[in-house]
């Protein structure tokens, strides 16, 4: 008798002890999903700002070329109330301003390149799996009249939602080109 209450005693413990590693696992994912959140729509005291965080502004010289100057990196907003899009940096301070009615046209790229880096140093697996980049292009006219363009690298995270709220907020349809 006496090895089957010492039977039942290491049962108890043994699901008191399955149930406290269920606790800290749902904890640790809640925790997770808690912090990982991307801030969509994010607002400024109820002004209709959507706000989307770790963004790229990538300066563009007349030729066209991508990578002129260092990237600045900050927020991609969309101001509902203002009619503009504007891109933040870290600082607060606006890089660019563009009001919608100035917008010709709007560009969504993905573009895939394998892991070379990794699969030198980790593993040759990590050719297989390719690196995804998001960047939202918006051709405009300055009030000059002369036309413009802007080049954003989106967070992967965020970057479907933010060229949804381009197309919502500005009313023009977003053209997509994604490599396969």
């Amino acid at each position: 008798m006496k090895t089957l209450n010492t039977e039942q005693g290491f049962a108890q413990s043994f699901s008191a002890q399955k149930w406290c590693w269920k606790a800290v696992v749902i904890a640790v994912v809640v925790a997770q999903l808690a912090l990982s959140s991307p801030a969509v729509g994010e607002g400024d005291n109820g002004s209709g700002l959507l706000r989307f965080n770790r963004a790229e502004y990538m300066k563009a010289t007349a030729t066209g070329q991508k990578k002129a100057e260092p990237t600045i990196k900050g927020d991609l907003c969309f101001n509902a109330s203002e009619k503009k899009i504007e891109f933040r940096s870290g600082k607060g301070d606006p890089a660019f301003t563009i009001k919608y009615e100035a917008i010709k046209s709007l560009l969504y790229e993905q573009a895939n390149k394998p892991r070379y880096t990794e699969a030198v140093l980790i593993s040759p697996l990590f050719l297989l799996a390719h690196s995804k980049k998001h960047f939202l292009t918006i051709q405009y006219t300055d009030p000059a009249g002369a036309g413009q363009f802007v080049i954003v690298h989106l967070d992967k995270k965020n970057a479907q939602e933010a060229i949804a709220a381009a197309e919502s907020q500005t009313g023009k349809a977003v053209e997509r080109v994604e490599e396969k």
